[in-house]
Protein backbone atom coordinates (compact mmCIF):
# COMPACT_ATOMS: atom_id res chain seq x y z
CA UNK A 1 0.00 0.00 0.00
CA UNK A 2 2.79 2.35 0.95
CA UNK A 3 4.59 1.54 -2.31
CA UNK A 4 1.52 2.35 -4.38
CA UNK A 5 0.98 5.54 -2.44
CA UNK A 6 4.57 6.56 -3.07
CA UNK A 7 4.14 5.80 -6.78
CA UNK A 8 1.00 7.94 -6.95
CA UNK A 9 2.82 10.75 -5.18
CA UNK A 10 5.65 10.63 -7.73
CA UNK A 11 3.16 10.59 -10.60
CA UNK A 12 1.29 13.56 -9.12
CA UNK A 13 4.57 15.45 -8.71
CA UNK A 14 5.52 14.69 -12.32
CA UNK A 15 2.13 15.90 -13.58
CA UNK A 16 2.45 19.06 -11.52
CA UNK A 17 5.91 19.78 -13.01
CA UNK A 18 4.59 19.11 -16.51
CA UNK A 19 1.65 21.46 -15.96
CA UNK A 20 3.94 24.13 -14.52
CA UNK A 21 6.29 23.78 -17.50
CA UNK A 22 3.37 24.15 -19.91
CA UNK A 23 2.22 27.32 -18.14
CA UNK A 24 5.73 28.80 -18.24
CA UNK A 25 6.11 27.89 -21.91
CA UNK A 26 2.75 29.52 -22.72
CA UNK A 27 3.78 32.64 -20.82
CA UNK A 28 7.09 32.78 -22.69
CA UNK A 29 5.34 32.40 -26.03
CA UNK A 30 2.89 35.13 -25.09
CA UNK A 31 5.69 37.49 -24.11
CA UNK A 32 7.57 36.58 -27.28
CA UNK A 33 4.55 37.45 -29.42
CA UNK A 34 4.23 40.75 -27.58
CA UNK A 35 7.90 41.51 -28.29
CA UNK A 36 7.42 40.58 -31.92
CA UNK A 37 4.51 42.97 -32.17
CA UNK A 38 6.47 45.88 -30.76
CA UNK A 39 8.90 47.97 -32.77
CA UNK A 40 12.28 49.00 -31.38
CA UNK A 41 11.11 52.50 -30.51
CA UNK A 42 7.98 51.17 -28.80
CA UNK A 43 10.05 48.82 -26.65
CA UNK A 44 12.43 51.61 -25.67
CA UNK A 45 9.55 53.88 -24.66
CA UNK A 46 7.81 51.04 -22.83
CA UNK A 47 10.83 50.38 -20.61
CA UNK A 48 11.67 54.10 -20.42
CA UNK A 49 15.35 53.57 -21.19
CA UNK A 50 17.64 53.96 -24.20
CA UNK A 51 20.83 51.87 -23.94
CA UNK A 52 23.87 53.20 -25.84
CA UNK A 53 27.27 51.45 -26.16
CA UNK A 54 30.43 53.51 -26.55
CA UNK A 55 34.22 53.22 -26.40
CA UNK A 56 35.07 55.69 -23.65
CA UNK A 57 38.67 56.23 -24.79
CA UNK A 58 38.11 58.76 -27.56
CA UNK A 59 38.04 62.34 -26.28
CA UNK A 60 36.44 64.74 -26.94
CA UNK A 61 33.67 62.44 -28.21
CA UNK A 62 33.57 60.16 -25.15
CA UNK A 63 35.94 59.57 -22.23
CA UNK A 64 35.89 58.98 -18.49
CA UNK A 65 37.27 61.68 -16.19
CA UNK A 66 37.22 61.18 -12.41
CA UNK A 67 34.86 58.27 -12.82
CA UNK A 68 32.34 60.23 -14.90
CA UNK A 69 31.56 59.44 -18.55
CA UNK A 70 31.51 62.65 -20.56
CA UNK A 71 32.13 64.09 -23.99
CA UNK A 72 30.36 65.52 -27.02
CA UNK A 73 28.63 62.23 -27.90
CA UNK A 74 27.49 61.78 -24.29
CA UNK A 75 25.91 65.23 -24.12
CA UNK A 76 24.27 64.80 -27.51
CA UNK A 77 23.02 61.29 -26.70
CA UNK A 78 21.47 62.50 -23.45
CA UNK A 79 19.76 65.34 -25.34
CA UNK A 80 18.37 62.87 -27.89
CA UNK A 81 17.07 60.64 -25.11
CA UNK A 82 15.27 63.65 -23.65
CA UNK A 83 13.66 64.29 -27.02
CA UNK A 84 12.47 60.66 -27.14
CA UNK A 85 11.10 60.97 -23.61
CA UNK A 86 13.35 58.30 -22.06
CA UNK A 87 16.44 58.19 -19.86
CA UNK A 88 19.77 57.15 -21.38
CA UNK A 89 22.00 54.40 -19.97
CA UNK A 90 25.56 54.30 -21.32
CA UNK A 91 27.66 51.12 -21.56
CA UNK A 92 31.39 51.88 -21.91
CA UNK A 93 33.27 49.01 -23.60
CA UNK A 94 36.16 48.25 -25.91
CA UNK A 95 35.79 49.54 -29.46
CA UNK A 96 36.00 46.02 -30.91
CA UNK A 97 32.93 44.98 -28.88
CA UNK A 98 30.46 47.78 -29.62
CA UNK A 99 29.05 46.28 -32.82
CA UNK A 100 28.80 42.84 -31.22
CA UNK A 101 26.85 44.38 -28.33
CA UNK A 102 24.48 45.98 -30.84
CA UNK A 103 23.86 42.83 -32.89
CA UNK A 104 23.27 40.71 -29.76
CA UNK A 105 20.85 43.33 -28.35
CA UNK A 106 22.97 44.27 -25.36
CA UNK A 107 22.31 47.86 -26.41
CA UNK A 108 19.97 49.82 -28.67
CA UNK A 109 22.54 52.10 -30.30
CA UNK A 110 26.26 52.63 -30.79
CA UNK A 111 27.42 56.21 -30.39
CA UNK A 112 31.19 56.35 -30.44
CA UNK A 113 32.37 58.70 -33.15
CA UNK A 114 31.50 56.07 -35.77
CA UNK A 115 32.22 57.15 -39.34
CA UNK A 116 29.57 56.24 -41.90
CA UNK A 117 31.03 53.91 -44.53
CA UNK A 118 29.38 51.78 -47.20
CA UNK A 119 30.88 48.62 -45.71
CA UNK A 120 29.44 49.35 -42.27
CA UNK A 121 26.05 50.21 -43.76
CA UNK A 122 25.75 46.64 -45.11
CA UNK A 123 25.15 45.28 -41.63
CA UNK A 124 23.90 48.32 -39.71
CA UNK A 125 21.59 51.30 -39.97
CA UNK A 126 22.90 54.86 -39.56
CA UNK A 127 21.20 58.10 -38.65
CA UNK A 128 21.89 61.24 -40.63
CA UNK A 129 25.43 62.55 -39.96
CA UNK A 130 25.63 64.62 -36.78
CA UNK A 131 29.30 65.57 -36.98
CA UNK A 132 31.64 66.56 -39.81
CA UNK A 133 35.14 65.29 -39.33
CA UNK A 134 38.29 64.47 -41.24
CA UNK A 135 41.57 62.64 -40.96
CA UNK A 136 44.76 64.62 -40.35
CA UNK A 137 48.40 63.80 -39.68
CA UNK A 138 50.26 64.49 -36.43
CA UNK A 139 54.05 64.47 -36.06
CA UNK A 140 56.67 65.30 -33.45
CA UNK A 141 57.32 69.02 -33.18
CA UNK A 142 60.04 70.17 -35.52
CA UNK A 143 60.02 67.02 -37.68
CA UNK A 144 60.26 68.62 -41.12
CA UNK A 145 60.49 65.23 -42.87
CA UNK A 146 56.68 64.92 -42.81
CA UNK A 147 54.82 67.79 -44.43
CA UNK A 148 51.94 65.95 -46.08
CA UNK A 149 50.36 62.63 -46.93
CA UNK A 150 52.97 61.81 -49.58
CA UNK A 151 55.72 61.92 -46.97
CA UNK A 152 54.12 59.02 -45.06
CA UNK A 153 55.22 56.45 -47.65
CA UNK A 154 58.06 54.28 -46.47
CA UNK A 155 57.62 55.36 -42.84
CA UNK A 156 55.96 53.76 -39.82
CA UNK A 157 52.56 55.34 -39.08
CA UNK A 158 50.55 54.74 -35.89
CA UNK A 159 46.74 54.49 -36.02
CA UNK A 160 43.86 53.26 -33.91
CA UNK A 161 42.96 49.91 -35.39
CA UNK A 162 39.94 49.54 -37.62
CA UNK A 163 39.16 53.25 -37.71
CA UNK A 164 38.95 55.59 -40.65
CA UNK A 165 42.37 56.86 -39.62
CA UNK A 166 43.75 53.43 -40.52
CA UNK A 167 41.82 53.40 -43.81
CA UNK A 168 43.05 56.90 -44.68
CA UNK A 169 46.65 55.80 -44.09
CA UNK A 170 46.15 52.70 -46.22
CA UNK A 171 44.79 54.87 -49.05
CA UNK A 172 48.13 56.69 -49.07
CA UNK A 173 49.78 53.44 -50.18
CA UNK A 174 51.03 52.25 -46.79
CA UNK A 175 51.23 48.49 -46.32
CA UNK A 176 50.14 46.56 -43.23
CA UNK A 177 53.76 46.27 -42.12
CA UNK A 178 54.13 50.05 -42.17
CA UNK A 179 51.14 50.56 -39.85
CA UNK A 180 51.29 50.22 -36.07
CA UNK A 181 47.66 49.56 -35.06
CA UNK A 182 46.60 50.13 -31.45
CA UNK A 183 43.43 49.69 -29.44
CA UNK A 184 43.34 53.35 -28.43
CA UNK A 185 44.39 56.61 -30.04
CA UNK A 186 46.39 57.48 -26.93
CA UNK A 187 48.63 54.44 -27.48
CA UNK A 188 49.15 55.44 -31.11
CA UNK A 189 50.22 58.94 -30.05
CA UNK A 190 52.53 57.48 -27.42
CA UNK A 191 54.15 55.39 -30.17
CA UNK A 192 54.94 58.63 -32.03
CA UNK A 193 56.27 60.29 -28.87
CA UNK A 194 58.52 57.27 -28.24
CA UNK A 195 59.89 57.63 -31.81
CA UNK A 196 58.73 54.16 -32.82
CA UNK A 197 56.37 55.68 -35.37
CA UNK A 198 57.07 58.74 -37.50
CA UNK A 199 53.49 60.03 -37.44
CA UNK A 200 49.90 59.19 -36.59
CA UNK A 201 46.66 59.62 -38.53
CA UNK A 202 43.33 60.20 -36.75
CA UNK A 203 40.25 62.42 -36.47
CA UNK A 204 40.99 66.13 -36.31
CA UNK A 205 38.88 66.87 -33.17
CA UNK A 206 40.38 63.91 -31.28
CA UNK A 207 43.94 64.91 -32.18
CA UNK A 208 43.36 68.56 -31.25
CA UNK A 209 41.98 67.53 -27.86
CA UNK A 210 44.82 65.09 -27.09
CA UNK A 211 47.51 67.56 -28.15
CA UNK A 212 46.02 70.21 -25.86
CA UNK A 213 45.69 67.87 -22.89
CA UNK A 214 48.63 65.44 -22.87
CA UNK A 215 50.66 65.36 -26.08
CA UNK A 216 52.05 68.87 -26.25
CA UNK A 217 55.29 67.64 -27.87
CA UNK A 218 53.26 66.73 -30.98
CA UNK A 219 51.81 68.99 -33.65
CA UNK A 220 49.44 68.77 -36.60
CA UNK A 221 51.04 68.58 -40.02
CA UNK A 222 50.27 71.67 -42.15
CA UNK A 223 48.02 70.93 -45.08
CA UNK A 224 44.79 70.11 -43.30
CA UNK A 225 42.43 67.20 -43.83
CA UNK A 226 43.57 64.29 -46.02
CA UNK A 227 40.20 62.47 -45.94
CA UNK A 228 36.75 63.89 -45.14
CA UNK A 229 34.21 61.81 -43.25
CA UNK A 230 30.86 62.05 -41.52
CA UNK A 231 29.92 60.61 -38.13
CA UNK A 232 26.54 58.99 -37.40
CA UNK A 233 24.68 56.98 -34.76
CA UNK A 234 24.46 53.21 -35.40
CA UNK A 235 21.32 51.10 -34.95
CA UNK A 236 20.34 47.59 -36.00
CA UNK A 237 19.34 47.38 -39.68
CA UNK A 238 15.69 46.65 -38.93
CA UNK A 239 15.19 49.43 -36.37
CA UNK A 240 14.36 52.10 -38.93
CA UNK A 241 11.56 53.55 -36.83
CA UNK A 242 14.19 54.33 -34.19
CA UNK A 243 16.49 55.80 -36.84
CA UNK A 244 13.68 58.08 -38.05
CA UNK A 245 12.92 59.20 -34.48
CA UNK A 246 16.60 59.97 -33.90
CA UNK A 247 16.82 61.93 -37.16
CA UNK A 248 13.85 64.02 -36.05
CA UNK A 249 15.43 64.57 -32.63
CA UNK A 250 18.73 65.57 -34.25
CA UNK A 251 16.91 68.13 -36.39
CA UNK A 252 15.43 69.66 -33.24
CA UNK A 253 18.74 69.76 -31.36
CA UNK A 254 20.50 71.33 -34.36
CA UNK A 255 17.89 74.09 -34.63
CA UNK A 256 17.24 75.06 -31.00
CA UNK A 257 20.88 75.94 -30.18
CA UNK A 258 21.79 72.98 -27.96
CA UNK A 259 24.07 71.45 -30.63
CA UNK A 260 26.00 74.74 -30.99
CA UNK A 261 26.58 74.95 -27.23
CA UNK A 262 27.85 71.35 -27.05
CA UNK A 263 30.10 71.83 -30.05
CA UNK A 264 31.67 75.01 -28.69
CA UNK A 265 32.22 73.42 -25.27
CA UNK A 266 34.06 70.35 -26.56
CA UNK A 267 35.86 71.67 -29.65
CA UNK A 268 36.63 75.21 -28.40
CA UNK A 269 35.33 76.49 -31.73
CA UNK A 270 31.98 78.00 -32.76
CA UNK A 271 29.45 76.35 -35.05
CA UNK A 272 29.22 78.20 -38.37
CA UNK A 273 26.30 78.45 -40.76
CA UNK A 274 28.50 76.76 -43.37
CA UNK A 275 28.89 73.75 -41.07
CA UNK A 276 25.12 73.45 -40.52
CA UNK A 277 24.53 73.77 -44.25
CA UNK A 278 27.10 71.07 -44.92
CA UNK A 279 25.40 68.75 -42.42
CA UNK A 280 22.14 69.25 -44.34
CA UNK A 281 23.86 68.49 -47.65
CA UNK A 282 25.20 65.13 -46.46
CA UNK A 283 22.15 64.00 -44.47
CA UNK A 284 21.37 61.39 -47.16
CA UNK A 285 24.55 59.50 -46.26
CA UNK A 286 22.62 57.90 -43.43
CA UNK A 287 20.39 54.88 -43.98
CA UNK A 288 17.35 55.64 -46.12
CA UNK A 289 14.11 55.42 -44.15
CA UNK A 290 11.09 54.35 -46.30
CA UNK A 291 8.36 56.94 -46.81
CA UNK A 292 5.74 54.80 -45.10
CA UNK A 293 7.75 54.92 -41.84
CA UNK A 294 8.31 58.66 -42.18
CA UNK A 295 4.60 59.26 -42.82
CA UNK A 296 3.26 56.83 -40.25
CA UNK A 297 5.87 57.58 -37.60
CA UNK A 298 5.69 54.01 -36.34
CA UNK A 299 5.12 50.62 -38.00
CA UNK A 300 5.32 47.03 -36.88
CA UNK A 301 6.78 45.88 -40.18
CA UNK A 302 10.10 47.29 -41.28
CA UNK A 303 12.42 46.41 -44.13
CA UNK A 304 14.93 43.59 -43.76
CA UNK A 305 17.76 45.70 -45.12
CA UNK A 306 18.56 49.37 -45.12
CA UNK A 307 16.70 51.24 -47.79
CA UNK A 308 14.63 48.26 -48.92
CA UNK A 309 10.92 48.65 -49.46
CA UNK A 310 9.96 45.03 -48.70
CA UNK A 311 8.25 44.63 -45.33
CA UNK A 312 8.84 41.56 -43.18
CA UNK A 313 7.88 40.72 -39.59
CA UNK A 314 10.66 41.46 -37.11
CA UNK A 315 11.48 40.47 -33.56
CA UNK A 316 12.24 43.23 -31.09
CA UNK A 317 12.39 45.84 -33.73
CA UNK A 318 13.90 43.73 -36.49
CA UNK A 319 17.39 43.37 -37.69
CA UNK A 320 17.66 39.65 -38.26
CA UNK A 321 19.24 37.02 -36.06
CA UNK A 322 22.44 37.84 -34.23
CA UNK A 323 23.60 34.29 -35.00
CA UNK A 324 23.31 34.67 -38.77
CA UNK A 325 26.47 33.52 -40.57
CA UNK A 326 27.69 35.49 -43.59
CA UNK A 327 29.40 32.86 -45.71
CA UNK A 328 30.56 35.39 -48.29
CA UNK A 329 32.30 37.39 -45.59
CA UNK A 330 33.82 34.23 -44.12
CA UNK A 331 35.29 33.23 -47.49
CA UNK A 332 36.97 36.62 -47.85
CA UNK A 333 38.16 36.74 -44.24
CA UNK A 334 39.67 33.25 -43.92
CA UNK A 335 43.01 34.05 -45.63
CA UNK A 336 43.54 37.01 -43.30
CA UNK A 337 42.50 34.99 -40.24
CA UNK A 338 44.90 32.22 -41.29
CA UNK A 339 47.76 34.73 -41.45
CA UNK A 340 46.85 35.98 -37.99
CA UNK A 341 46.75 32.39 -36.71
CA UNK A 342 50.27 31.86 -38.10
CA UNK A 343 51.54 34.85 -36.10
CA UNK A 344 49.82 33.43 -33.01
CA UNK A 345 51.57 30.08 -33.51
CA UNK A 346 54.93 31.80 -34.00
CA UNK A 347 54.49 33.78 -30.79
CA UNK A 348 53.47 30.68 -28.85
CA UNK A 349 56.29 28.50 -30.21
CA UNK A 350 59.00 31.09 -29.51
CA UNK A 351 57.62 31.78 -26.04
CA UNK A 352 57.62 28.07 -25.16
CA UNK A 353 61.16 27.64 -26.50
CA UNK A 354 62.32 30.46 -24.22
CA UNK A 355 59.89 30.05 -21.33
CA UNK A 356 60.34 26.33 -20.60
CA UNK A 357 64.15 26.40 -20.16
CA UNK A 358 63.90 29.74 -18.34
CA UNK A 359 61.19 28.34 -16.06
CA UNK A 360 63.32 25.28 -15.25
CA UNK A 361 66.26 27.54 -14.46
CA UNK A 362 64.19 29.73 -12.15
CA UNK A 363 62.83 26.60 -10.42
CA UNK A 364 66.37 25.37 -9.80
CA UNK A 365 67.33 28.79 -8.44
CA UNK A 366 64.36 28.71 -6.06
CA UNK A 367 65.60 25.33 -4.77
CA UNK A 368 69.14 26.61 -4.37
CA UNK A 369 70.89 26.41 -0.98
CA UNK A 370 72.08 30.01 -1.46
CA UNK A 371 69.59 32.38 0.20
CA UNK A 372 70.33 35.46 -2.02
CA UNK A 373 69.75 33.37 -5.14
CA UNK A 374 66.49 31.99 -3.74
CA UNK A 375 65.37 35.48 -2.77
CA UNK A 376 65.96 36.96 -6.24
CA UNK A 377 64.15 34.07 -7.93
CA UNK A 378 61.23 34.28 -5.48
CA UNK A 379 60.84 38.03 -5.96
CA UNK A 380 60.82 37.60 -9.75
CA UNK A 381 58.13 34.90 -9.59
CA UNK A 382 55.92 36.79 -7.16
CA UNK A 383 56.15 40.08 -9.08
CA UNK A 384 55.33 38.48 -12.42
CA UNK A 385 52.52 36.32 -11.04
CA UNK A 386 51.12 39.22 -9.02
CA UNK A 387 50.77 41.67 -11.92
CA UNK A 388 48.59 41.42 -15.06
CA UNK A 389 50.22 40.22 -18.27
CA UNK A 390 48.70 43.19 -20.09
CA UNK A 391 50.51 45.59 -17.78
CA UNK A 392 53.79 43.75 -18.36
CA UNK A 393 53.36 44.11 -22.13
CA UNK A 394 52.67 47.82 -21.73
CA UNK A 395 55.77 48.31 -19.56
CA UNK A 396 58.10 46.50 -21.97
CA UNK A 397 56.81 48.23 -25.10
CA UNK A 398 55.76 51.70 -23.91
CA UNK A 399 57.71 52.40 -20.69
CA UNK A 400 61.15 50.95 -21.44
CA UNK A 401 61.77 53.41 -24.33
CA UNK A 402 61.88 56.17 -21.71
CA UNK A 403 64.84 54.30 -20.19
CA UNK A 404 66.54 53.97 -23.57
CA UNK A 405 65.40 50.39 -24.33
CA UNK A 406 63.24 50.35 -27.43
CA UNK A 407 62.13 46.93 -28.68
CA UNK A 408 60.25 46.15 -31.91
CA UNK A 409 56.64 45.07 -31.41
CA UNK A 410 57.23 41.36 -32.11
CA UNK A 411 60.31 41.20 -29.87
CA UNK A 412 58.49 43.05 -27.10
CA UNK A 413 55.54 40.65 -27.36
CA UNK A 414 57.75 37.55 -27.20
CA UNK A 415 59.76 39.04 -24.30
CA UNK A 416 56.65 39.82 -22.25
CA UNK A 417 55.05 36.43 -22.89
CA UNK A 418 58.32 34.60 -22.15
CA UNK A 419 58.95 36.43 -18.88
CA UNK A 420 55.39 35.75 -17.79
CA UNK A 421 55.41 32.10 -18.87
CA UNK A 422 58.78 31.43 -17.19
CA UNK A 423 57.38 32.49 -13.81
CA UNK A 424 54.41 30.14 -14.03
CA UNK A 425 56.40 27.28 -15.54
CA UNK A 426 58.99 27.59 -12.78
CA UNK A 427 56.32 26.87 -10.18
CA UNK A 428 55.19 23.83 -12.17
CA UNK A 429 58.74 22.46 -12.26
CA UNK A 430 59.40 23.29 -8.60
CA UNK A 431 56.26 21.45 -7.49
CA UNK A 432 57.18 18.51 -9.72
CA UNK A 433 60.73 18.28 -8.35
CA UNK A 434 59.55 18.50 -4.73
CA UNK A 435 56.99 15.75 -5.39
CA UNK A 436 59.75 13.22 -6.12
CA UNK A 437 60.52 11.09 -3.07
CA UNK A 438 63.65 12.21 -1.24
CA UNK A 439 64.90 8.63 -1.36
CA UNK A 440 65.46 8.99 -5.09
CA UNK A 441 68.11 11.65 -4.54
CA UNK A 442 69.67 9.69 -1.69
CA UNK A 443 69.85 6.52 -3.81
CA UNK A 444 71.47 8.41 -6.68
CA UNK A 445 74.05 9.98 -4.35
CA UNK A 446 74.78 6.58 -2.79
CA UNK A 447 75.66 5.31 -6.28
CA UNK A 448 78.35 7.97 -6.55
CA UNK A 449 76.45 10.65 -8.50
CA UNK A 450 76.93 14.28 -7.62
CA UNK A 451 73.97 16.62 -7.14
CA UNK A 452 73.99 17.81 -10.76
CA UNK A 453 74.16 14.27 -12.16
CA UNK A 454 71.38 13.05 -9.86
CA UNK A 455 69.17 15.89 -10.95
CA UNK A 456 69.89 15.32 -14.64
CA UNK A 457 69.57 11.53 -14.78
CA UNK A 458 67.20 10.65 -11.92
CA UNK A 459 65.06 13.52 -10.66
CA UNK A 460 64.31 15.56 -13.79
CA UNK A 461 63.22 12.61 -16.02
CA UNK A 462 60.66 11.63 -13.39
CA UNK A 463 59.66 15.26 -12.93
CA UNK A 464 59.03 15.74 -16.64
CA UNK A 465 56.53 12.88 -16.66
CA UNK A 466 54.65 14.37 -13.73
CA UNK A 467 54.57 17.96 -14.95
CA UNK A 468 53.54 17.16 -18.52
CA UNK A 469 49.77 17.72 -17.94
CA UNK A 470 50.15 21.12 -16.20
CA UNK A 471 52.73 22.16 -18.80
CA UNK A 472 50.16 21.35 -21.49
CA UNK A 473 47.60 23.53 -19.72
CA UNK A 474 50.15 26.34 -19.56
CA UNK A 475 50.90 25.99 -23.29
CA UNK A 476 47.19 26.13 -24.18
CA UNK A 477 46.67 29.14 -21.91
CA UNK A 478 49.72 30.80 -23.44
CA UNK A 479 48.37 30.32 -26.96
CA UNK A 480 45.17 32.10 -25.96
CA UNK A 481 46.94 34.77 -23.90
CA UNK A 482 48.99 35.69 -26.97
CA UNK A 483 45.95 37.72 -28.06
CA UNK A 484 46.96 40.36 -25.50
CA UNK A 485 50.00 41.39 -27.56
CA UNK A 486 47.60 43.02 -30.00
CA UNK A 487 47.90 46.13 -27.81
CA UNK A 488 51.41 46.66 -29.23
CA UNK A 489 50.19 46.58 -32.83
CA UNK A 490 50.89 42.90 -33.58
CA UNK A 491 48.43 41.41 -36.07
CA UNK A 492 47.84 38.07 -34.39
CA UNK A 493 44.60 36.12 -34.82
CA UNK A 494 42.42 38.01 -32.36
CA UNK A 495 43.54 41.44 -33.61
CA UNK A 496 42.86 40.51 -37.25
CA UNK A 497 39.46 39.15 -36.26
CA UNK A 498 38.56 42.30 -34.33
CA UNK A 499 39.46 44.48 -37.28
CA UNK A 500 37.33 42.48 -39.71
CA UNK A 501 34.40 42.17 -37.28
CA UNK A 502 34.34 45.88 -36.47
CA UNK A 503 34.76 46.99 -40.06
CA UNK A 504 32.04 44.72 -41.47
CA UNK A 505 29.60 44.96 -38.56
CA UNK A 506 29.22 41.13 -38.54
CA UNK A 507 30.95 40.02 -35.32
CA UNK A 508 29.16 36.68 -34.99
CA UNK A 509 30.59 35.25 -38.20
CA UNK A 510 34.15 36.34 -37.43
CA UNK A 511 34.26 35.53 -33.72
CA UNK A 512 32.86 32.03 -34.24
CA UNK A 513 35.53 31.47 -36.90
CA UNK A 514 38.21 32.69 -34.48
CA UNK A 515 36.95 30.30 -31.81
CA UNK A 516 37.16 27.38 -34.24
CA UNK A 517 40.68 28.36 -35.29
CA UNK A 518 41.84 28.51 -31.67
CA UNK A 519 40.22 25.14 -31.09
CA UNK A 520 41.97 23.76 -34.16
CA UNK A 521 45.33 24.97 -32.81
CA UNK A 522 44.89 23.64 -29.27
CA UNK A 523 43.41 20.20 -29.98
CA UNK A 524 46.51 18.77 -31.76
CA UNK A 525 48.66 19.96 -28.84
CA UNK A 526 46.50 18.27 -26.22
CA UNK A 527 46.30 15.09 -28.35
CA UNK A 528 50.09 14.97 -28.71
CA UNK A 529 50.60 15.39 -24.98
CA UNK A 530 48.09 12.60 -24.22
CA UNK A 531 50.09 10.29 -26.48
CA UNK A 532 53.35 11.23 -24.77
CA UNK A 533 51.78 10.88 -21.34
CA UNK A 534 50.52 7.38 -22.16
CA UNK A 535 53.90 6.43 -23.57
CA UNK A 536 55.88 7.75 -20.58
CA UNK A 537 53.66 6.20 -17.90
CA UNK A 538 54.54 2.50 -17.89
CA UNK A 539 52.37 1.74 -14.86
CA UNK A 540 49.15 3.03 -16.40
CA UNK A 541 50.01 1.79 -19.89
CA UNK A 542 48.33 -1.43 -21.01
CA UNK A 543 51.00 -4.19 -21.21
CA UNK A 544 51.92 -5.41 -24.66
CA UNK A 545 51.58 -9.18 -25.07
CA UNK A 546 53.99 -11.30 -27.09
CA UNK A 547 52.65 -13.80 -29.62
CA UNK A 548 52.87 -16.86 -27.27
CA UNK A 549 51.01 -15.08 -24.51
CA UNK A 550 48.23 -14.10 -26.91
CA UNK A 551 47.82 -17.74 -27.99
CA UNK A 552 47.70 -18.95 -24.37
CA UNK A 553 45.05 -16.38 -23.51
CA UNK A 554 42.97 -17.28 -26.55
CA UNK A 555 43.08 -21.03 -25.65
CA UNK A 556 42.16 -20.29 -22.07
CA UNK A 557 39.18 -18.27 -23.28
Amino acid sequence: MAGRYGLKTKQSGRRFRQALGAVLLLAALTLGKTALAQSALEQIRARGELVIATDATYPPFEFIDRGVLQGFDVDLGNALGKELGVRVRWIPMEWAGVFAALSTRKCDLVMSGVTITEERKKGNAFTRPYFLSGQVIVRRKGDSSINGARDLRGKIVAVQHDTTGQYAAEKQGLSKDELHRFDTLQDALLDVRNKKAAAAVADLPALQYNIRRSSTELELVPGGIIAEENVGIVARPGDLDLVHALNTALDTVLVDGRYARMYRHWSQEPVTTTMIARLEQVRQQGTTVPDRIVQAGLTAAVPSAAGSGDAVPTASGGGGSALAIRWDLLADALPYLARGALVTLELTALTLLIGIPAGLLVAMLRLSHLKPVRTVATVYVEVVRGTPLLMQIYVIYFVLPAAGVSLPAFVAGVAALSLNAAAYISEIFRAGIESIDAGQMEAARSLGMDYRGAMRFVILPQTLRRVLPPLTNEAVALLKDSSLVSVVALSELMRVGKEIATNTGSPTTIYLSIALLYLGMTLPLTHLVRRLEAKWQPISRRPRLIKGQKEQLSRAA
